[in-house]
């Protein structure tokens, strides 16, 4: 991810059109004022630093006098403005696998510094974020319109209103709590440690009507490919594209990499640190991506897969992957059935 924070975008022609549509605003001096142009670009790929978005989404709060901007913003989001994440989603055979590719693939939206995850209770999924560096916290309006935007996407390729459960929110308690209460449509608490949302299990497990698993995962390369691609000179980069070639040979330690990088072992635990990674960190990334890769292929076994990610024997693989994930391999692969 790039050392200063960016978003894509499309997000600035979601506010273009909420301020027109909504508020009957003319986005132009607002955007002019935020340095940045109020026209699209024509490329899905084109970023903003997140600094300017900020500036903004402040001035497109002052201008509209609308604390809940944001969540209006959301509505109008569609698949395309997300690029790769988009196409993916909707080719998405299930909601809980569209929300699955949302965790994975949230840096393709903005490369800020943000923990999603997706786990499974006994009667729900629930959908977290959090922000471990309080300084790249996107603004409220921001936060406010990822959350629209996530439901409108559910609503879109369901083709009916999706609407969670329950919600708690990061945010404290608005001045006007009902513009939430409207747009979320279920029991939300303010000032929460870790921003969730819980949805029916049936809700999220249902067949999709358009799902299409091989486009899914052709966008699903292309989003990974796209994420790695927005730093190619971070070290923890050259790291990983090294691990891929290395580990089936098995010799894929520290020793092993500096010397391909040209460092020194301290050198490149000082680089990755400055990362705020480890070696450890960035090799079971690796291999926890290449073997969800391979099992959602379904294309080697186990014991292929072991040898492939350099592990000694399938139960060292086993045992990791049900460290990283909590599901053991065959758990995963079942799993993937209804993604």
């Amino acid at each position: 991810m790039l050392y200063e924070p960016t978003t894509l975008a499309s997000a600035t022609a979601l506010l273009s059109t909420s301020l027109r549509a909504e508020y009957g605003i003319d986005p132009a001096a607002i955007f002019s004022e935020a340095g940045l142009p109020v026209a699209p670009s024509q490329s899905p790929q084109a970023r903003y630093p997140l600094a300017k978005m900020r500036v903004l989404w402040a001035l497109a709060r002052e201008a509209s006098g609308d604390e809940a901007i944001g969540l209006k913003t959301g509505l109008y989001a569609r698949p395309q403005h997300f690029y790769a994440l988009g196409y993916s989603w909707m080719a998405s055979s299930t909601l809980l696998g569209a929300l699955q590719r949302l965790t994975r693939y949230i840096h393709v939206v903005s490369t800020a510094r943000t923990d999603v995850t997706l786990a499974e209770t006994k009667d729900s999924y629930v959908l977290s974020s959090a922000f471990p560096d309080p300084a790249m916290q996107p603004p409220q309006e921001g936060t406010d319109c990822g959350l629209t935007a996530v439901l409108s996407l559910c609503d879109i390729v369901a083709e009916k209103k999706i609407r969670p459960i329950r919600a708690e929110l990061l945010r404290p308690v608005p001045a006007h709590p009902e513009a939430y209460r409207e747009a979320i449509c279920a029991q939300i608490r303010f000032g929460a440690e870790i921003g969730t949302l819980h949805f029916d299990k049936a809700e999220l497990l249902a067949p999709l009507p358009h799902g299409t698993p091989d486009i899914a995962k052709a966008t699903d390369r292309i989003a990974e490919q796209y994420i790695e691609a927005l730093d190619p000179n971070k070290v923890a980069s050259r790291v990983r594209r090294l691990l891929i070639d290395l580990l089936p040979s098995g010799k894929a330690s520290q020793e092993t990499v500096s010397q391909r990088l040209n460092c020194s072992t301290s050198t490149l635990q000082r680089q990755l640190q400055s990362e705020g990674l480890s070696y450890r960190d960035v090799l079971e990334s690796t291999q926890r991506s290449m073997a969800e890769t391979y099992l959602r292929d379904k294309k080697h076994s186990h014991a292929q897969i072991a040898y492939l990610l350099g592990f000694s024997d399938q139960s060292n693989f086993s045992r990791a992957f049900k460290r990283w994930t909590n599901s053991t391999p065959r758990q995963f692969q079942a799993a993937q059935a209804q993604v």
